[in-house]
């Protein structure tokens, strides 16, 4: 059975030119797939490239080289203000920083309306708009009284709420997750969690999930991408990659996962990486982890590891486990 894919990268490159001629290897060479009405985790260490990749894909960033390919079309051209309208009914962005992403000087409902004012392909008069933003509130479990407040007035959680309805309202196909949880109270972080997977089963959304909080990425995702400056370590489904973890950077944050048992945690094993992660300036010119590996060996210094299948389905970037 061929899979419906809403959503695929090859090769995708993106490269910030900075002073003295150098360049930050922000992304180098992703090559991802996100099947229609499931979730892509993408996890890694802060500075591998994950949020970057998302603000790439949305076109936040115009890519270096590569492709995007959404629904088989090429995405990944020239940024006109009319492809980034046609984009933005497709794909939308809920941000990390649910204080930072919201306009301090705009309602509510002028926030959520925003998208529609902008895109001369909507046509809505003013009542109609009105009912409309109301129907988003509840869908996100707010109230009729919060579409004439401002942001300052609410909670950390709620303006991530309304942060979802603003993506919801253009009602895209494909909803890029930025790490939306990471700046929210440990007890609010599931309801917003929660929210995603219902409306993901309401409205048979697709999401990419970025996220360091490999718990959350374990209990949303379908499929898992590990990233390391960059690259891609180790790609495959998620009870499969946390069941069968074959890359030494997979397995060094997987061991880090904390358990509920005091016991249990007591007893686990923590794989520690020495060292620092290289900087993109200067990256190893073999495999990116080969700085910090314990199984490295010369070909890992000299040569950079393609990401093959190890099992079926299951893609790993290693010397030592591709052989």
């Amino acid at each position: 059975m061929s899979k419906d894919i809403i959503l695929e990268t090859k090769e995708l490159k993106k490269h910030f030119k900075i002073k003295g001629g150098r360049v930050v290897k922000a992304v180098d060479g992703v090559s991802i797939e996100v099947e229609r009405g499931k979730t892509l985790g993408l996890v890694g260490e802060s500075g591998c490239g994950k949020s970057t990749l998302g603000r790439t894909l949305i076109r936040i960033y115009e890519p270096t080289s590569g492709r995007i390919l959404l629904n088989g079309r090429d995405v990944s051209g020239k940024s006109t203000k009319r492809f980034r309208q046609e984009l933005a009914r497709s794909i939308q962005m809920i941000f990390q920083d649910p204080y930072a992403c919201l306009n301090p000087r705009m309602t509510v409902s002028q926030l959520i309306s925003e998208g529609w004012d902008l895109n001369p392909a909507i046509r809505m008069d003013a009542q109609e708009k009105k009912e409309r933003v109301l129907a988003l509130l509840r869908t996100v479990g707010l109230n009729e009284e919060h579409a004439n407040r401002f942001p300052h007035e609410f909670s950390g959680g709620q303006r991530q709420r309304i942060g979802i309805a603003r993506a919801l309202s253009m009602e895209p196909e494909l909803i890029l997750c930025d790490e939306p949880i990471s700046a929210l109270d440990v007890s609010i972080q599931a309801q917003v969690m929660n929210l995603l997977l219902n409306l993901q089963q309401e409205k048979g959304l697709s999401y990419i999930f970025i996220a360091h909080d490999l718990s959350m990425v374990r209990y949303i995702s379908d499929t898992v991408a590990v990233m390391y400056l960059g690259n891609i370590m180790e790609y495959a489904s998620n009870k499969e990659l946390y069941e069968n973890p074959q890359h030494p950077y997979t397995k060094a944050l997987f061991s880090a996962i904390p358990v509920a048992d005091p016991k249990v945690e007591k007893k686990k094993s923590r794989i520690k990486l020495e060292g620092e992660i290289p900087s993109p300036i200067h990256a190893p010119a073999g495999c990116k982890f080969c700085t910090r590996c314990a199984y490295a060996k010369p070909v890992c210094k000299e040569q950079p590891p393609a990401l093959k299948e190890c099992a079926p389905g299951h893609m790993v970037a290693c010397h030592a486990v591709n052989g």
